[in-house]
């Protein structure tokens, strides 16, 4: 059984985590590296662009950067559990037809993914088995900028994502979780025309902004 399908993301990313994920954005809001993201996103101004985001789950940073003045936001997700969530807060902030919901992989079928000015990717690449190709196609996809958040370096941190996925192997879930190199990911976006222009590490993890080369400072 091959790493990862469309049932190991199931199992991960099931009605519980859907369920957690929804109560607590309700209970505090964005915090941590989503806030930190949508900050760096807002500062770079966002007011009448586009957003795509991939692997957003119920998605609060879409709907909060659209109350902040972006003018329309699309989610890409592999899966189908976080959509009924994701309806109820698009409801509830009053984003109706500012929000557009897709299912699929975009490495395998990139026309999924609408061309946006900012393209985010918060806790997604370490999903990904193929890390530098699906940067790659959300490079392709972004006119302006590419916001993400990846598991930094640390020894610790890989030693807690070998525990994870060896439990994972045991209990046969076709889930895994990298950490994948921020060179090579910087790399792949460079390839693409893309530049580092901010970054925010943390213990377990760490956020960055990239911006076409004509448009970073």
């Amino acid at each position: 059984m091959s790493c990862c399908t469309p049932a190991g993301y199931r199992t991960i990313f099931g009605a519980k985590t859907v369920e957690r994920d929804a109560r607590r954005y309700r209970r505090k809001g964005l915090t941590g590296s989503a806030a930190w993201l949508r900050d760096a996103v807002m500062a770079g101004g966002v007011a009448g662009r586009s957003v795509a985001e991939i692997g957003g789950g119920i998605g609060a940073l879409q709907v909060e950067l659209v109350e902040a003045g972006a003018a329309r936001a699309a989610n890409v997700e592999i899966v189908e559990t976080y959509e009924a969530a994701a309806r109820e807060l698009i409801a509830e902030r009053g984003v109706e037809g500012r929000v557009e919901r897709r299912i699929g992989d975009v490495v395998r079928e990139p026309e999924l993914a609408p061309a946006a000015d900012v393209v985010v990717m918060h806790r997604v690449l370490c999903c990904y088995p193929d890390a530098e190709r699906l940067m790659s196609e959300a490079c392709a996809h972004a006119r302006e900028r590419i916001a993400i958040t990846i598991p930094t370096e640390r020894r610790w941190v890989r030693l807690g994502f070998g525990t994870l996925n060896a439990w994972l192997r045991l209990r046969r879930v076709p889930f895994r979780a990298y950490v994948h190199p921020f060179d090579a990911i910087a790399a792949a976006a460079a390839e693409q025309g893309f530049r580092l222009s901010r970054r925010s590490s943390g213990q377990l993890w760490q956020s960055s902004i990239f911006e076409r080369d004509q448009l970073a400072e």
